[in-house]
């Protein structure tokens, strides 16, 4: 019985030893393995720092570059928060008119004016045009049809709708402008001759980037004819008065009219030609074909084919078309040759313009005499 006794107490101190031992162990242990992580977490942090020197001399820069552009200057935010305080302002004294005086009170034109052109300084070119609109109607209600007063209110509309690229809408408000100033001036005036040249200016633009017509169509081609018409007979009207700087002016605008005559050729279709000859023609054709006895027949029909001189002719009609364009552009370079030469004050006075003007017709007739050399080889 003791003996039992003492072989249970020792196994019971062997235990208590085992955990004794194993307890510190552990204890040991575990500042040991936070030990072996912490240089973990380290490794993992160093390799991400030497990428910021790389990113450092683009990335930063772009960002503080978009950053600064999304910025908007204190200067101008703060005249367009001028300019929508004047909108506002104008737009509750036109309310304030309307209720006090009606709808078509000749006194709502000038604010209706002022605020249109607020607007288009905000570049807000749908409000403007609303707006402008609505006065030129008040100004045909109250002044007739034909007043001098609807002529700085197209401008601005044809402003707006620029802005909102509404090229078919620029091209009547452009019209309309040019027929209001036409009534009202003669036609051997200065201002007829400044507003012949501003509508041309926008009709060669129109043309030159295709906003109106097709490059090559007879209305794009019929509209350079008039065009140039016109410019030839206001040039000689400025000739009468003597008017040095209209005259140059004319000619360089009878110039852009000829280069932009000479591009419009080189587009123009076939269909586009006044040709006698017919496109197509009826050819009869005739083949032998063997027949069922084992013989032979010869059956023909009539076929429509293309007319060779159809294709002559208009050949032969664009060059001469680019031919006279030519010699319409160097008979228009040299009378600015000759009007400089007979006002050296005014060439000296307007060197640089001259110089690069002459340039600009010179290149175009080199580049001519080229189309003129190429049309010439024949075709194999």
């Amino acid at each position: 019985m003791h003996l039992l006794s003492l072989i249970t107490a020792a196994r019971t101190i062997a235990r208590c030893g085992v955990l004794l031992l194993i307890v510190p162990f552990m204890a040991q242990a575990q500042p040991m393995a936070s030990d072996a992580t912490e240089p973990e977490s380290e490794v993992l942090v160093v390799p991400a720092t030497p990428e910021l020197p790389a990113t450092d001399a683009s990335q930063p820069a772009e960002a503080d570059v978009s950053a600064e552009a999304e910025v908007e200057d204190p200067v101008l935010a703060a005249e367009r928060q001028v300019r929508l305080l004047r909108a506002q302002a104008l737009q509750d004294r036109i309310n304030d008119l309307s209720v006090a005086s009606g709808p078509f009170d000749p006194s709502l034109i000038e604010l209706q004016d002022d605020l249109g052109r607020t607007y288009l300084e905000l570049e807000e070119f749908e409000l403007a045009h609303g707006v402008l609109e609505q006065a030129m109607q008040l100004v045909r209600v109250n002044d007739g049809l034909y007043s001098e007063r609807q002529v700085e209110l197209l401008d601005a509309l044809v402003d707006a709708n620029i802005g909102l690229k509404e090229w078919e809408q620029v091209d009547i408000y452009s019209d309309l402008l040019f027929d209001l100033q036409a009534r009202m001036h003669a036609k051997d005036s200065v201002a007829y001759a400044d507003a012949l040249m501003k509508v041309g200016a926008w009709r060669l633009q129109a043309l030159r980037y295709n906003l109106l017509y097709r490059a090559g169509s007879p209305q794009a081609v019929q509209t350079l004819h008039d065009l140039h018409e016109q410019q030839e007979l206001i040039l000689g009207h400025a000739r009468e008065r003597n008017d040095v700087g209209q005259q140059w002016s004319l000619l360089k605008s009878i110039a852009a009219t000829e280069m932009e005559m000479a591009r419009q050729f080189n587009y123009q279709s076939m269909s586009g030609f006044q040709l006698h000859e017919p496109q197509y023609v009826s050819q009869t054709v005739c083949r032998t074909v063997p027949t069922a006895s084992g013989g032979f027949q010869r059956v023909c029909w009539q076929e429509r084919v293309s007319n060779p001189d159809y294709l002559y002719s208009a050949a032969s009609q664009r060059r001469n078309q680019a031919e006279r364009t030519r010699m319409g552009l160097q008979a228009t370079a040299r009378e600015m040759e000759a009007l400089l030469a007979e006002n050296p004050d005014f060439a000296e006075a307007n060197a640089e313009e001259t110089r690069l003007a002459m340039q600009s017709v010179d290149e175009a007739l080199k580049q001519l005499r080229r189309d003129t050399r190429r049309s010439s080889l024949p075709r194999w």
